[in-house]
């Protein structure tokens, strides 16, 4: 990470005028390049060898344009803090689930459900991240998710849909509790990257020199904005109120009828939209009144695009033409290296 590099992201947090974006731009030197294939998922998740051996080969294999810098995220699936105050998760090929197997069947006889450093996923964090530091890599935080997405995973998404209703109070209580808990793990974690890395990042790969975290509950697509204010806003502010700097991770139109009320969260620094899997691609206009919305309110916003390809160039043309690079941070892949520098210098020509 150079200087500039980190002034300008510097520059992104604290809302500091940009000519353009700033941008995170990658895209492997050799596409063809093979990686290994994990022979179990406990390898792909677990084997400390396995996951520093690839990620180095990955490392290697990618240029990094802009802005871009290589970020170790320390991945042990979504939302991994459920596992560690007493929930169940299960390693698959492609991720690790922890709403399979839901401990509270009901709320009149909680099952335990505290902090448990000694716990297996907790253990596996900290080895992992041991391993990072071992190597001189600059790892991440770890995914603790959301804390109505946590309740959801030790009692079951379906269920816990019918419990707002039944059981109010029940839940409310439980996430306060969570809450604690998520804080708790979320500055020892702090603590740990502070201690081995110059900045701080997480799944969401973008640096910051004091300590954020992307705060989430994509439980909330499924509900109503009276029950969002009821059960999740008060944990939410709590989480921002904690931090120097967050950034609301806002998963899916579903999301949409809650932005109101986390754009009023003072302590929220920005908003990440991510559309969701069949809907227009982020540089469509219907996402123009969402992306104005937000900077209107004086938040930063977050883009993420996993593959761009030659259709994609009028539309990303009319969003930097449209967007005040102030506060916007885009994240990009690029099959090859060509594409990736093509963007890079459209997107300077359009925002001039």
């Amino acid at each position: 990470m150079t200087e500039q590099k980190m002034k300008l992201y510097e520059d992104f947090w604290e809302h500091r005028p940009l000519k353009r974006p700033v941008l995170n731009l990658t895209a492997p030197k050799d596409p063809k390049m093979k990686y290994d294939v994990p022979a179990s998922p406990e390898q792909r998740w677990l084997d400390e060898d396995f996951i520093v051996k690839n990620t180095r080969k990955l490392w290697e294999n990618t240029t990094r344009f802009a802005e871009g810098v290589p970020n170790l995220f320390t991945n042990l699936g979504p939302g991994c803090l459920a596992a560690c105050v007493g929930g169940n998760y299960g390693l698959s090929d492609h991720t690790v689930w922890f709403d399979r197997d839901p401990i509270i069947e009901d709320w009149e006889n909680l099952p335990k459900i505290e902090l448990n450093y000694n716990s297996e996923m907790w253990q596996h964090i900290e080895r992992l991240q041991n391993r990072f530091i071992k190597e001189g890599l600059p790892f991440s935080i770890t995914d603790l998710g959301g804390i109505m997405d946590i309740v959801a995973s030790l009692r079951g998404t379906e269920d816990l849909l019918y419990d707002l209703y039944d059981y109010p109070d029940e839940i409310k209580a439980l996430s306060k509790r969570i809450t604690a808990m998520w804080l708790e793990a979320f500055d020892r974690q702090v603590e740990t990257v502070g201690k081995h890395v110059p900045y701080y990042s997480n799944w969401m790969n973008i640096p910051s020199l004091k300590p954020w975290y992307p705060l989430q509950c994509d439980f909330s697509y499924m509900i109503s904005p009276d029950h969002f204010e009821e059960f999740v806003l008060e944990d939410l502010i709590t989480q921002a109120k904690h931090m120097p700097r967050s950034i609301y991770h806002l998963d899916g139109v579903g999301e949409l009828p809650h932005l109101d009320m986390i754009l009023d969260i003072p302590e929220i620094t920005g908003i990440q939209w991510v559309a969701g899997d069949g809907e227009a691609p982020l540089w469509d206009e219907k996402w123009f009144p969402v992306y104005k919305k937000i900077q209107d309110k004086g938040k930063n916003l977050v883009l993420n695009k996993k593959a761009i390809s030659e259709r994609d160039v009028e539309g990303a043309e009319r969003l930097f033409k449209t967007l005040d690079p102030t506060g916007v941070y885009m994240y990009a892949q690029f099959t090859c290296e060509d594409k990736a520098k093509e963007m890079l210098e459209n997107i300077e020509k359009w925002c001039n």
